[in-house]
């Protein structure tokens, strides 16, 4: 069983700006991470999101922090995509910093394969799609994740879902074709450790110099993608609009996610599910 939302602690905040925290979705090299619910805009109507307490020590940078505000905004403003977490907002230059998504009630992929194991090459295909389309939605807005890991991407009962892509803190946030091509390979190397339980490069999710990448276990339909991803020329990575196709051309991503993923799986994406829904409702009725 995966560790689920876990309760506030007396030290964590119960408020983040617009946002009231429910519970702990997790902590990364950024801040902790929080199940909250609040209006995003004014006068708007609340919704469930995922609320990190960024650390300030990592914002100190003045052009870091107007960066990561352009990079938000742009998301917020030109990104719609089902595989994209829509973005919130931030407030950088507070004493307690934050920025905000809406919650995905999904479980990361990581966790998942290191809980149950590979996924099948057909899961890793949908899974592939729906990541190329989000990679390709971003790279319309003129921009990029930046820092794409398997615990970036929750998988849930609709499908595969994008998170946290405000926050590379040592990335231009530019939508150059270097941006792209960086994400592209990154996504080749969280679809070679779903489909094998294990990073193509010693351990590691970035290859050392001259390594090539192993992939050890994954099936041999999906080498020539992967590879393609891999490539160590940034110019001759696929696009992830020809990569969606080359993977998921019927669109099983689109498609609801007890079609596509192991029982397993969608048993954990379903216990999280609840936990949310009861901590949100309970408690937001409590007022």
């Amino acid at each position: 069983m995966i560790e689920g939302i876990a309760r506030l602690r007396e030290t964590d905040p119960r408020q983040l700006g617009p946002f009231r925290l429910f519970g702990i979705l997790g902590h990364g090299d950024a801040g902790g991470v929080y199940l909250a619910k609040g209006a995003p805009g004014r006068g708007g109507r609340k919704r469930a999101a995922a609320v990190r307490a960024v650390r300030p020590e990592l914002l100190r940078d003045r052009q870091l922090r107007a960066r990561l505000r352009r990079r938000t905004a742009r998301i917020a403003e030109a990104v719609d995509s089902p595989f994209v977490a829509d973005a919130f907002g931030c407030e950088l230059d507070s004493e307690h910093p934050w920025t905000a998504e809406a919650f995905v009630p999904g479980v990361p992929l990581s966790a998942l394969v290191a809980a149950y194991g590979p996924l099948p090459e057909m899961s890793v295909r949908a899974l592939g799609g729906g990541l190329a389309r989000a990679l390709a939605a971003l790279d319309a807005a003129g921009t990029a994740h930046g820092r794409l890991r398997g615990s970036d991407v929750l998988l849930t009962a609709t499908g595969p879902c994008l998170v946290d892509h405000g926050l590379a803190l040592d990335s231009s946030g530019s939508g150059a074709s270097a941006g792209r091509a960086g994400d592209v390979f990154a996504l080749g190397t969280v679809l070679a450790l779903a489909a094998s339980a294990r990073h193509p490069f010693a351990g590691s999710p970035l290859p050392a110099a001259d390594e090539a990448p192993d992939l050890s276990g994954v099936p041999d339909a999906l080498w020539v993608p992967l590879l393609a991803c891999l490539h160590k020329t940034p110019e001759s990575r696929p696009h992830p609009e020809s990569l969606a196709r080359s993977l998921d051309l019927s669109g099983t991503a689109t498609r609801p996610a007890r079609e596509w993923l192991p029982d397993p799986y969608l048993h954990e994406i379903g216990r999280l599910a609840d936990t949310a829904r009861a901590l949100i409702g309970r408690r937001g009725r409590s007022r």
